[in-house]
């Protein structure tokens, strides 16, 4: 049985992070979800403080026009710009200055070499100069059925009408939770 003696002293319950107890005959495990890997260890992707320069060029190879995110100090979502269609730009930034990348009309996920988070690579005086820049391409990930079927009721119900639909409690969470950085 656990008890407050005996929860692990290094583990701390925030809001956060889900803890699931799963129990099993003579095993307790604890299992954790959300990004509870993150360097910032507080399972949430942020800024960190850097001097190490990086310079990249986002290349926008959808048919959409593509919010990019730079993900500030506490883990705010800041825009930089909206980059259209098969367009691309020069960003000067740093390294443990994580993006994300989102289609500014539905605020559907984007990626950035399979991965939501993109992390810029450093440039030291001795790769030479000019510094070359990291061509980083935006793409649209593969999403699964569940994503994409929530994609198309965003598109064609109206957000004040989902509480409407005759769907489980949360999906109906789900489809209100997409949010458009504006």
């Amino acid at each position: 049985m656990l008890t407050k003696s005996t929860w692990p002293p290094n583990l701390e319950l925030t809001d956060e992070i889900l803890i699931r107890f799963v129990v099993c005959p003579q095993l307790f495990c604890i299992t954790m979800t959300g990004n509870e890997g993150n360097a910032a260890g507080n399972g949430r992707p942020k800024s960190g403080k850097s001097t190490a320069h990086s310079f990249v060029r986002f290349v926008n190879n959808t048919r959409r026009r593509v919010d990019i995110i730079w993900l500030n100090y506490e883990g705010a979502r800041i825009k930089y710009r909206t980059l259209p269609p098969q367009q691309f730009v020069d960003v000067n930034t740093f390294v443990g200055h994580p993006w994300v990348f989102r289609d500014s009309e539905s605020g559907d996920r984007l990626v950035v070499q399979l991965k939501e988070i993109y992390e810029p690579v450093g440039w030291t005086q001795h790769d030479g100069w000019p510094p070359c820049r990291k061509v980083v391409h935006i793409s649209i990930p593969v999403y699964s059925l569940k994503e994409r079927c929530m994609q198309v009721v965003r598109k064609f119900v109206p957000r004040d009408q989902i509480c409407q639909l005759e769907v489980p409690t949360t999906l109906k969470v789900a489809l209100k939770d997409t949010v458009v950085i504006g």
